[in-house]
């Protein structure tokens, strides 16, 4: 199997992982919501004071792990109007720069990330609600999303020199 091929695969296998993920996430946000407003009508004795605190929870890791999503499908944020005033060729070399700017800014990001954890961690920070959860866990969401972007950065990078080398070894 070649490296290509290996690479749909595994951005095909974390993209089903990652849309279940944000489908589960969102649902359960969604419930949440439904539910503390139904209990602030009916039964507003019974609402917990963690109910907005978990849906912020899921909704911040459904965001950071719609991050590779985006990149694996060149959603990210770019200049289209100013690279369409360059010639094919240049614009693969931009493509290619914007890919490398892309690791680099996502590695830089997951390094964040990972500090930020362990600080959560080495201190025992919780939240302000009955729940007492455990701050490192959604802190966690960002060296998650910002590392599988780094991994889907370098698998978009691998097949487009891919399809540049078998592109120029055709012409």
């Amino acid at each position: 199997m070649n490296i290509l091929n290996f690479v749909y695969r595994v951005s095909n296998v974390l993209k089903c992982v990652e849309k279940f993920l944000i489908g589960i996430m969102a649902i359960m946000a969604i419930i949440l919501i439904v539910g503390e407003t139904v209990l602030r009508y009916l039964a507003p004795a019974y609402l917990p004071d963690w109910g907005a605190e978990v849906t912020v929870y899921l909704v911040g890791w459904a965001t950071m792990l719609s991050l590779p999503s985006l990149a694996a499908q060149d959603k990210h944020v770019r200049a289209d109007l100013v690279v369409d005033l360059f010639s094919r060729r240049m614009r693969k070399v931009l493509e290619i720069l914007v890919l490398l700017v892309g690791i680099v800014f996502c590695a830089i990001i997951l390094k964040a990330g990972i500090d930020v954890v362990q600080f959560g961690l080495r201190f025992g920070e919780i939240s302000d609600s009955s729940l007492s959860f455990p701050m490192w866990i959604f802190y966690l969401a960002v060296p998650f999303g910002y590392g599988f972007s780094l991994l889907r950065y370098v698998m978009l990078l691998i097949t487009r020199l891919s399809e540049s080398r078998s592109s120029s070894l055709t012409s």
